[in-house]
């Protein structure tokens, strides 16, 4: 009976011994300079739904379901005053979209007013005048 208790106990202390040993380290690090972070900023188009003032910070939620949630402007931005006023004049009915950068925390980076790519067509007032619809595709 002490034979067969003896053979199990230094039989699995003989398995343990057989793992592999972690791989000797190489002996040069290639990691010398610091590594660059990810750019993890989401740049989008939208429509300005709500701009509201909170106390240090500005909270701005667009229209559309690719962009959920409430996005927040710092007033410790270089330029706060010209992307504040580009929020604001897309909140307005006749506003167009905005181009917006923010990081993964949803804070505002940049905001830019997105470029009308249309041409858009004024009749002439005078209605005698020949209506000037353009260069046709052909």
């Amino acid at each position: 009976m002490l034979t067969i208790i003896l053979t199990v106990v230094l039989g699995s202390s003989a398995h343990a011994g057989d793992t592999p040993a972690a791989k000797p380290k190489s002996q040069y690090n290639a990691n010398l300079y610091e590594q660059e972070e990810k750019n993890t900023d989401k740049s989008f188009s939208a429509k300005v739904r709500i701009v509201r003032d909170i106390s240090d910070d500005i909270e701005v939620m667009f229209e559309g379901d690719s962009v959920k949630g409430i996005y927040s402007l710092s007033r410790n931005r270089s330029n706060f005053a010209a992307m504040l006023k580009a929020l604001e004049a897309s909140k307005k009915a006749d506003g167009g979209a905005v181009t917006v950068t923010a990081d993964e925390d949803k804070n505002i980076k940049t905001v830019e007013a997105a470029k009308n790519t249309g041409r858009t067509f004024v009749p002439p007032t005078d209605p005698n005048k020949k209506w000037d619809f353009g260069k046709l595709a052909e």
